[in-house]
């Protein structure tokens, strides 16, 4: 038994232990308070910066640097060293983006914008990636909007030739009856700027374009389209060839604005019916208003596809700025966002992004070749026929020009007659031979480039992947095979043993065998497992 001294001594000690326990519980409350107080400030005061500063996406392409750069990776590297001495800001070249951005007056947001340094070599994910842009808000770049067009070098009035029975006029000729059959005298004339012209673009024949002109649209959408908008986002579907992407982080803004248009055929048409929310009464798929082309001139989809893509101005002849976006990208950043930076802060009236590898016609023609993207025989007789006009590879003699290849899945344009006028050229030329439109921009850019000073912004191909987000196209996505399964296979659980079976060579009666009977079972008891007192 326990003497009562040492009874006192274990209540002393037991309200010593106590006291001091709770002094150490006080401070440590005392101490989380104060992290909290601190934590609460520091938020405060990054939220408040952050507030005041522009709305920058931050994810970083990957890009390789090595000792022999092409013109495009020595750009590349400018833009995450910030050496941008052999950067050109002249309206005759088609870099009128520095990287880091250009001298923006002191009041500009995104003056101060500059690009975080590239991640390790070993965390660089392979293969193109978003790179940061500074955007403003919608509200502040809907304000940014210049007051007045962006003045056409030379040209002033652009008019389009109407002919109702057009022939082939030139032996192996090629191009449609939808394109006019423009002959290689027609041709060199398009590319002579003066200050009225007219020339072959699309629509030859009836009254107005979507009017009995092959590319028919419905008199009551035609009607819409000749409204006035000062800003439409457009694409197209033919063929079933994609799937219907909504755009995402659109202001009210914009939705209550800005028209989104989908050109669609009638295959299309019928696919959507049974596949999304599209009906012949509202003619919409979310943001997308639905326009049907019927009679269209091609049984190409592709072809099909270059006339809204290049021919905008004559679907919309009353618009001030256009965004197109391939079907197969999905627009992920509001559209005045997008026209402040690549045309307004850049007094630009086009721009298109580079492609992020290639950057010469030839070796873009292989590359086409190689994928089988077109008949290989079209493609060389396309190219002979520029390096008979005078194409060259593409070298340094170029510059500022620093890319012949664009990404043309986007196409951000004011449209002026100049802008009009490059875009006719460039269907022509997409008319006449293949369909692979980065073949012919160079040649059509440079004819022109050669009468009058005029550039086009042909920003880096990770600025693009910032904007929009790319998808598969429908037959890939339908074709994909479902995920794996996890290779960890979960067992099933053991079923209960019938009596009777052995186990381990010994039958389970349920009867206690012979050398079982007559043993006692004794409870162990761990030392110190009892009170003792």
């Amino acid at each position: 038994m326990l003497t009562s001294n040492s009874k006192d001594k274990e209540r002393s000690l037991s309200f010593l232990c106590c006291w001091y326990l709770g002094r150490r519980r006080v401070a440590m409350l005392l101490l989380l308070s104060l992290a909290f107080v601190v934590f609460v400030l520091g938020s405060y005061t990054i939220n408040k910066e952050s507030s005041n500063s522009p709305n920058i996406h931050q994810s970083i392409e990957t890009i390789e640097f090595g000792i022999n750069q092409t013109p495009l990776s020595r750009e590349l590297s400018s833009f995450y060293t910030g050496d941008s001495n052999n950067d050109q800001t002249t309206r005759g070249s088609d870099v009128d983006i520095i990287h880091p951005p250009p001298s923006l007056p002191s009041h500009h947001p995104c003056d101060s914008f500059s690009f975080p340094p590239p991640p390790p070599p070993v965390l660089r994910r392979p293969g193109p990636r978003p790179c940061p842009v500074c955007y403003l808000s919608p509200e502040e770049a809907l304000a940014h909007m210049p007051k007045h067009p962006f003045e056409s070098p030379v040209l002033k009035n652009l008019t389009f030739i109407h002919e109702e029975s057009p022939v082939k006029r030139e032996e192996g000729q090629g191009g449609s009856e939808f394109g006019g059959y423009p002959s290689l005298e027609d041709r060199t004339n398009s590319f002579d700027i003066k200050e009225s012209m007219t020339v072959h673009c699309g629509f030859v024949k009836g009254t107005k374009p979507g009017h009995q002109t092959g590319f028919d649209i419905d008199e009551d959408i035609l009607h819409e389209m000749d409204q006035f908008h000062e800003v439409i986002v457009a694409s197209a579907i033919f063929g079933k060839y994609d799937l219907i992407q909504e755009p995402v982080n659109i202001s009210e803004m914009a939705r209550k604005n800005i028209p989104f248009y989908m050109f669609v055929d009638e295959e299309t048409q019928s696919y959507l019916k049974n596949t999304s929310s599209y009906t012949e009464d509202n003619k919409r798929v979310g943001l997308w208003r639905i326009i049907v082309a019927h009679n269209v001139p091609y049984t190409d989809a592709r072809r099909n596809g270059k006339i809204p893509k290049l021919l905008l101005h004559r679907l919309f002849p009353n618009v001030k700025y256009s965004i197109w976006v391939d079907a197969k990208l999905q627009l992920v950043v509001d559209p005045y966002q997008i026209l402040e930076r690549f045309l307004w802060r850049t007094n630009s009236s086009l721009a298109i992004s580079k492609h992020y590898r290639r950057f010469d016609v030839f070796v873009e023609a292989e590359a086409n070749k190689a994928a089988r993207k077109y008949d290989n025989a079209s493609i060389d007789y396309q190219v002979e026929f520029y390096k008979k006009e005078g194409l060259t590879p593409y070298t340094d003699a170029k510059l500022p020009i620093t890319s012949d290849v664009p990404e043309g899945c986007t196409i951000i344009r004011e449209h002026i007659p100049i802008t009009n006028l490059f875009t006719c050229v460039w269907f022509n030329e997409v008319d006449r031979f293949t369909s692979r439109d980065q073949l012919s921009f160079a040649v059509a850019r440079d004819k022109i480039r050669e009468k009058v000073e005029w550039s086009i912004n042909m920003f880096l191909d990770c600025e693009r992947r910032n904007f929009v987000k790319q998808v598969y196209h429908r037959d890939v996505l339908m074709n994909m095979k479902p995920p794996r399964a996890s290779s960890s296979k979960v067992l099933p659980e053991p079923l209960p043993l019938p009596r009777g079976k052995s186990v381990g060579g010994r039958a389970n009666t349920g009867k206690k065998s012979p050398g079982q009977r007559g043993k006692r079972r004794h409870r162990k008891v761990s030392a110190g497992g009892r009170n003792m007192r």
